[in-house]
């Protein structure tokens, strides 16, 4: 039972990323960054990804003491993520404070869902009874999906970011590989 719960939650998350997705702008932002197709498409690949290995392995629900091992690695994670972005937003308000006066909009919405997915649905304490290892199990494939959400937005948020910081800058490079025609030339 709590196989086909774990898989139903993969499969709704599909749909659901792709609002999230969609709500961060992303997809009109991908038309002009193609390498913002690269977060989304991974996360996309997470999530089947998942639910294959719990199809064809039947994930087995061990004892509450490993399901809370497996959800201490989880949330160790998600505290890398969290440091991540915090010290991207960190930086990102100096040097644009210093120099060109405004953060992209969109670097602040992928932040914002980022925490949003990492905190508001990962850090809450669910109490679930020592014997119910069933239900951690569900609860550490729930934080999986949380957690990937949030790593993708903030990557996202990062390429949003630095594509930016190419853009007012004095470099000629380009995200999609090699330099610009000014760096040919020279």
């Amino acid at each position: 039972m709590e196989i086909l719960v774990s898989i139903g939650a993969y499969v709704a998350a599909i749909p659901i990323w792709c609002l999230v997705w969609g709500s961060a702008h992303g997809f009109s932002l991908m038309r002009r960054n193609r390498m913002l197709s690269i977060p989304f498409a991974l996360s996309l690949a997470y999530l089947v990804g998942n639910v294959i290995l719990l199809a064809v392995y039947h994930g087995q629900v061990s004892g509450a003491q490993y399901e809370e091992a497996r959800i201490g690695i989880i949330v160790s994670r998600s505290g890398i993520a969290i440091q991540a972005t915090a010290s991207v937003v960190f930086m990102a308000t100096i040097v644009y404070g210093l120099s060109i006066k405004r953060v992209p909009l969109h670097f602040v919405r992928f932040v914002v869902y980022a925490f949003i997915a990492i905190l508001a649905i990962m850090a809450p304490i669910l109490w679930i009874p020592a014997r119910q290892s069933e239900l951690f199990f569900i609860l550490r494939h729930v934080q999986t999906i949380a957690l990937n959400f949030g790593l993708f937005l903030c990557v996202a948020g990062i390429m949003v970011l630095l594509q930016d910081l190419l853009n007012h800058g004095d470099a000629n490079v380009s995200l999609l590989g090699g330099v610009g025609r000014d760096d040919m030339e020279r």
